[in-house]
């Protein structure tokens, strides 16, 4: 897809922010372009610039953004972002306003990626798409707590995958790709643990 091309190529700019905040363009697609931009291995602000993009094409403050003001897209867009900006999952979108007084963020301001994420979920709760990529995210959160949380790595997913047996709005091989990784964490789960 075109615009996956380019968002690998240029970066993240107002074209990309556009197309993140696309409602034709499909959740696995807006995840693939999250995706082409890459992990951070050091806390970026890319989430952070793109709320100010959502705050700008609404004529609004950034701290004015609320949960409840995001469609789906740029819930899970956000999310999916600050996820990627910060692997530990300990950030609020806000980082670079640290020295500013909590009070004076926003709701989305002071967001992490998983209630971001969450609140796509409630806006579109039918979405595969989304749905897989909170479980991604709840996985790594499993994953970082350390070896005797890893079987919620495979569960966290497992369960997405059950719970949308036929309705999956993503490329089957990508669905692959991950299961094949994830499934090895399968082994930190006792029998019990498992539905089959």
């Amino acid at each position: 897809v075109d615009i996956i091309t380019y968002a690998s190529v240029y970066g993240l700019d107002d074209q990309v922010f556009r197309n993140l905040s696309n409602p034709n363009i499909t959740h696995d697609v807006r995840a693939a372009i999250i995706n082409q931009l890459g992990f951070s291995v050091e806390p970026s602000q890319r989430a952070n610039q793109y709320l100010e993009y959502i705050a700008r094409s609404r004529s609004q403050q950034p701290s004015t953004i609320t949960l409840e003001m995001l469609t789906a897209a740029e819930a899970l867009a956000l999310g999916y972002l600050l996820a990627m900006d910060d692997p530990t999952l300990e950030s609020a979108v806000a980082v670079a306003n640290r020295s500013r007084s909590s009070s004076s963020l926003g709701q989305v301001q002071r967001a992490n990626a998983l209630l971001l994420l969450d609140a796509a979920v409630v806006k579109d709760p039918e979405d595969f798409s989304i749905a897989f990529i909170r479980s991604l995210v709840r996985a790594q959160q499993s994953l970082r707590a350390g070896i005797g949380n890893w079987c919620a790595v495979y569960q966290n997913v497992f369960s997405v995958l059950k719970d949308f047996p036929r309705q999956r709005n993503m490329r089957p091989e990508a669905i692959d790709m991950v299961n094949d990784y994830i499934r090895g964490y399968r082994n930190y789960c006792n029998s019990r643990s498992i539905s089959r």
